[in-house]
């Protein structure tokens, strides 16, 4: 074979894996740059809860969790409404969150937290509570009543730890712990 036709096919050779490589480097980088982005993690140190306290509320005496929310960061937070907000139950069993309809839990709107400051929030469970107390009562009464309260919610909600909110815009998971559990452990104040 002569010099020319080694040439050739040496030519040949080099352009042929040279389209190869390009060709296989710009679909890498089609492929690359067409993906879905890759969501945010959940920010969980954003905004925290902290329990403040449980009570009833409404013709049915419906239980409520009182919350004080602290936003950690330099922009206020909004929440107009429940449009990609999820609002769930953390369960101990399973380590689990229980994400259900607004029917059992949910919360009123909006809710705005300006930034660095503290805002309350109540979270509202349907599960009636038929041991009202008198308006009458005393303080160190009402203490007692709420006491109480918290002990039905440990023993009658054995799996509840706490409760999730998710924001699907922000991508902020807001953990609100049990308080109740503690809340049930302290001693009473009206001797009998």
């Amino acid at each position: 074979m002569g010099t020319w036709k080694k040439i050739l096919l040496w030519a040949v050779g080099i352009g042929a894996g040279f389209a190869i490589t390009a060709a296989l480097i710009v679909g890498g980088f089609m492929w690359w740059s067409n993906r879905p982005p890759k969501p945010k993690p959940w920010n969980q140190n954003a905004i925290t809860a902290k329990f403040d306290t449980l009570d009833v509320q409404g013709q049915d005496n419906h239980v409520y969790f009182s919350y004080t929310l602290e936003n950690h960061t330099d922009s206020d937070f909004t929440l107009t409404d429940n449009s990609g907000v999820h609002l769930g139950a953390s369960l101990k069993r399973g380590n689990s969150i229980s994400f259900s309809n607004d029917d059992y839990l949910s919360t009123t709107y909006p809710i705005y937290i300006p930034a660095k400051h503290n805002v309350r929030v109540v979270l509202n469970i349907k599960y009636p509570y038929n041991a009202p107390i008198s308006q009458y009562a005393t303080d160190d009464e009402k203490s007692d009543w709420k006491t109480k309260l918290a002990g039905t919610i440990v023993k009658e909600m054995t799996n509840l730890d706490g409760f999730v909110l998710m924001d699907d815009a922000s991508r902020y998971q807001i953990n609100f712990p049990n308080g109740w559990a503690d809340r049930a452990k302290e001693p009473m104040k009206v001797k009998k």
